[in-house]
């Protein structure tokens, strides 16, 4: 045999395995591909296997699985959203309704009944306060779309956090005193001056401490450390055993007596997007049966 028959017998073997390793390579795509778009069609929470042994593939599949598990999470994600928000609808129609139905009763019963002046006046108040309410929760609800849709721009100055602490607590103080409470404040240092914004910081005091007020029966201990970060802890007894503290942050969670004490159930949550967007942290805890919110926020600036 000639070196010309050789060659061609060898270039002829090469062609063979090299069309074959395209048969198995197409038959292996083909086969994917029919897997994905059962795992697609059928909402299924399988990956994609390889059955041959080829670099270029197995990271072609590794690829398309790491594509599956995004989208899963997108669709998971999506769909708890989907979720939340008819809960949403639900709470704000709930929410919006009472104050309102509220105030049309009153206003039948003034054009209907034989009232006497003095009737008629405690009525309207009871109206006014009625559609005050109602615009208090029009109000929360734009400020929290303004809030998770990113339209509010935050400014920062030097502040002074104790003074903004002690100007709350001043505040709800004839409130707690008639109730025979105290609200506690607990700072070694005299002045913390921090770069911060003082309404938002206002709205977060402001919220806790009337939250105290309301849903506890207990003294309200406000504490100031200085760590790593400024540390403002909030505490008071838990009087609600049922309280799922994971969630009280979340927009629109209410435990029924958050509605019967005039709670949107926005409260905690603007709280929470308030000092994220301070570049800040809020959690709570049970601690011996009190409930501690705990607020860290940057120490940016020089104490005195």
């Amino acid at each position: 045999m000639d070196i010309r028959n050789i060659i061609i017998i060898i270039l002829f073997i090469i062609a063979s395995i090299a069309i074959i390793h395209l048969i198995v390579i197409k038959k292996e795509l083909k086969r994917i591909a029919k897997k994905v778009n059962t795992v697609k069609n059928n909402n299924s929470n399988n990956l994609i296997n390889s059955q041959i042994s080829l670099k270029e593939v197995n990271q072609l599949i590794k690829e398309i699985n790491i594509l599956l598990k995004e989208t899963k999470k997108v669709k998971s994600s999506y769909e708890a959203k989907t979720t939340q928000l008819k809960k949403m609808i639900t709470n704000i129609s709930h929410d919006l309704r009472t104050p309102l139905t509220s105030a049309y009763g009153y206003v039948e019963m003034i054009l209907t009944s034989d009232l006497s002046e003095e009737e008629k006046q405690s009525e309207l108040h009871i109206i006014k306060e009625r559609l005050t309410r109602l615009e208090e929760l029009l109000n929360s609800f734009f400020e929290f779309s303004k809030l998770t849709s990113g339209d509010k721009t935050i400014e920062l100055e030097e502040i002074n956090l104790n003074s903004i602490l002690e100007e709350c607590i001043i505040h709800y103080y004839e409130d707690y005193k008639k109730l025979d409470r105290e609200i506690i404040l607990d700072s070694k240092i005299s002045k913390i001056k921090i770069l911060s914004n003082k309404e938002m910081l206002t709205r977060v005091f402001d919220n806790l401490i009337g939250n105290s007020y309301k849903h506890s029966n207990s003294n309200l201990n406000i504490k100031v450390e200085e760590k790593e970060n400024i540390e403002i802890i909030f505490s008071n007894k838990l009087e609600n055993q049922n309280l799922d503290i994971n969630h009280i942050f979340d927009e629109f969670y209410t435990v029924d007596i958050s509605r019967t004490k005039n709670n949107t159930g926005l409260g905690l949550a603007i709280a929470k997007e308030f000092i994220e967007n301070l570049e800040g942290t809020i959690q709570a805890k049970e601690k011996k049966d009190n409930l501690e919110v705990i607020i860290k926020l940057p120490n940016n600036l020089t104490k005195s």
